[in-house]
């Protein structure tokens, strides 16, 4: 479809000031479903109470709505509030100049990001300084594993790994053999470069210098640690008995079938757990760390709020995103769809503490040690090229440091390219 058909297209979408009664906000949300019925929920409160004004709701759900989300960018026929914006993508999008910068409405409300949100999400939330979106969820990382096979192994299920060492050794105790050497349980395998680089003390962006460090050797020992799995396994067997159950979400997936010992999750694992394995005697725990890693690491990323630049109606679109970002809010949002809230207020409220996997998830969120998406422009790009890196690796036996070696030199190139181009 030409670019122009494509904008024509979008523009009855987008925001309108009528000439009589409240100011329409066109809100545009890339959640479906179950999580649709809660934010319009929101949204006739909203309305209810700002009787001024009158937020209209559209889903953009799915590939065929992001697409519609970019098209829409590159033509400015944009709504006024978007959460169709991944935390990757900030930074792009806010170095193309099609976000508003929100830092003075939020200092006309008195917001202030660093102490609101948890520290992996007011990191990712700023691109050179300045503040272009806001968050109503986020998510974590850690490791969920099966207590009763832990016993089976003489592993106590009170006492989980805690380093690389200690987890390497309950992977180990947790596997088993048939006869003929194949696999009839494996007790983990890590994937997740991305983050497992965070744990081993790495990071793939220095924002003082705006240097890629795609090859710090804390991210190259992440990956050889990761690649030793594979060799320690053999990973032809392992991807051959990976075939023979679902994918990890599914009613057959592995840790729901006693065909993994532990499972590389977050936060959401627990309604899965409860659909598909309701009796499940399982536990969790933060991501192991070897000597000079970083305990309690986690990711964090998610959907962004944002104001485009294009929008019409700023002020009226920012009173809708700081309500809607607001703990009470983000606290009844979060709990429906079971996410952990950006905000530290929503999560030390009673509905989060008195839950032990919340109160353990909420407090991986407010931790020194939670990351978000570097604030480059090419993340996306560069997130990718990691992914293909951790899979050479571990299913190509490609050498880590050689592997790492080149996605510095490409992500450099890259991220030259990018500048030049924002430049213009």
């Amino acid at each position: 479809m030409p670019l122009l058909v494509a904008i024509a297209l979008i523009l009855p979408g987008c925001a309108r000031v009528p000439h009589h009664g409240p100011t329409e906000i066109v809100y545009w949300t890339g959640w479906s479903g179950h999580e649709f019925d809660i934010q319009r929920r929101l949204v006739e409160e909203f309305n209810r109470t700002h009787p001024d004004l009158r937020v209209r709701i559209l889903s953009q759900f799915g590939n065929s709505g992001y697409q519609k989300v970019r098209i829409a960018f590159a033509g400015g026929a944009t709504p006024d509030v978007m959460s169709t914006v991944w935390a990757d993508e900030l930074a792009g999008y806010a170095r193309r100049g099609v976000l508003t910068p929100l830092d003075d409405y939020l200092k006309r409300v008195g917001r202030d990001l660093e102490r609101e949100f948890t520290p992996g999400v007011a990191r990712m939330l700023r691109v050179q300084g300045r503040v272009y979106g806001l968050a109503a969820t986020t998510n974590t990382c850690f490791i969920a594993y099966n207590r009763a096979i832990f016993r089976e192994a003489g592993l106590d299920p009170d006492k989980p790994p805690r380093t690389i060492e200690e987890l390497d050794r309950a992977a180990l105790a947790c596997t088993r053999y048939d006869a003929q050497g194949n696999f009839l349980r494996y007790g983990f395998r890590p994937g997740g470069l991305g983050t497992w680089a965070y744990v081993f003390g790495g990071r793939w962006y220095d924002p003082d210098t705006n240097r890629i460090t795609a090859n710090d050797p804390r991210n190259v020992a992440a990956l050889r640690w990761m690649a030793s799995y594979s060799q320690r396994y053999d990973i032809r067997k392992m991807e051959a008995f990976q075939t023979t159950f679902g994918s990890t979400e599914t009613a057959n997936g592995p840790f729901f079938v006693g065909k993994t010992a532990m499972w590389f999750t977050g936060e959401w694992a627990e309604q899965y757990i409860r659909r598909y394995a309701p009796n499940l005697d399982w536990g969790w725990f933060p991501l192991p760390y070897p000597p000079g890693g970083r305990p309690n690491t986690t990711a964090s990323g998610g959907s962004v709020f944002v104001i485009p630049e294009a929008c019409r109606n700023k002020d009226a679109a920012f009173t809708f995103l700081n309500w809607l970002t607001s703990a009470g809010p983000v606290e009844r949002f979060c709990l429906e769809i079971g996410n952990v809230p950006p905000l530290i207020e929503a999560g030390n409220r009673p509905s989060f503490q008195r839950d032990p996997l919340r109160r353990f998830a909420v407090g991986l969120a407010q931790g020194v040690n939670s990351f978000g998406p570097p604030p480059i422009p090419i993340w996306p790009t560069y997130a990718r090229e990691i992914g293909r890196a951790e899979e050479a690796a571990t299913l190509g036996g490609k050498d880590p440091q050689e592997l790492l070696d080149s996605l510095q030199r490409r992500m450099e190139k890259e991220l030259k390219r990018a500048e030049r181009e924002l430049a213009r």
